[in-house]
């Protein structure tokens, strides 16, 4: 896994009007391999988040990124592992965004946060691979954030008192899954749907806060264990 450029997300999660020449930014940072990994990686996710999988070659990637056909084969391979290789560094980059934090509530306060104020780019190539019908198995196979907040989820319910889990409990997997579902689906259409539920005076930050409380909320109200310890609240 690359981590080069990960630990600056200004670096790390631009969108195309910052990425005019991936070639020549990877020749001002030096030119060595690493820094011409990281110019052909952003230059594919800006690709695939704009044209989707199918309509992106491996030609084009390197044409962008200012390098050549072979030589973006020969660091990371064909179309397919270029693909894997954005989903794998941005995932950790949003996993690193809660490093080590117990609490379920926090985790997905912090991941939330740092994925809609750096990762958009990262969420449209997710929301349009999904929905042009790429197959899951295309994909890295594992994505480390959801699994971590899965992981708390499953210890949240673990540790709640007797009293407060029921037969009717959703599985705590389920949870998850429509919480993340509910962050890529606003990540990806919150231009649309604030104007058509007619709010067109809320900025970024409000927006932002009040997922946040939404995604906490149904967290708190499927998850026994939350508001009994095992969890803390942002």
């Amino acid at each position: 896994m690359l981590y080069g450029y990960r630990n600056d997300p200004r670096l790390f999660w631009r969108t195309g009007a910052a990425m005019t020449d991936d070639g020549q930014r990877a020749r001002e940072r030096g030119g060595g391999r690493e820094a011409t990994t990281a110019a052909i990686l952003e230059a594919a996710e800006y690709l695939f988040s704009a044209s989707g999988f199918d309509a992106v070659t491996v030609r084009d990637i390197a044409e962008r990124a200012g390098v050549s056909h072979a030589l973006v084969h020969r660091y990371l391979g064909n179309k397919d592992d270029i693909f894997r290789a954005v989903l794998a560094v941005n995932e950790s980059a949003i996993l690193a965004a809660a490093p080590d934090n117990p609490f379920l509530l926090e985790s997905v306060s912090l991941m939330l946060r740092h994925g809609l104020t750096y990762g958009r780019s990262h969420i449209r190539l997710l929301v349009r691979s999904a929905m042009s019908g790429l197959p899951y198995d295309r994909t890295t196979g594992r994505f480390e954030a959801t699994e971590r907040l899965v992981e708390l989820a499953q210890g949240a319910v673990a540790s709640a008192p007797s009293g407060e889990r029921t037969e009717e409990d959703l599985d705590p997997r389920f949870v998850i899954a429509c919480v993340v579902a509910l962050f890529l689906g606003w990540a990806a259409t919150e231009s649309w749907v604030l104007p058509a539920a007619g709010i067109r005076d809320m900025d970024e930050a409000e927006a932002i806060d009040g997922l946040e409380r939404v995604m906490l909320g149904i967290l708190r109200c499927n998850l026994p264990g939350l508001d009994s310890g095992a969890s803390a609240a942002p």
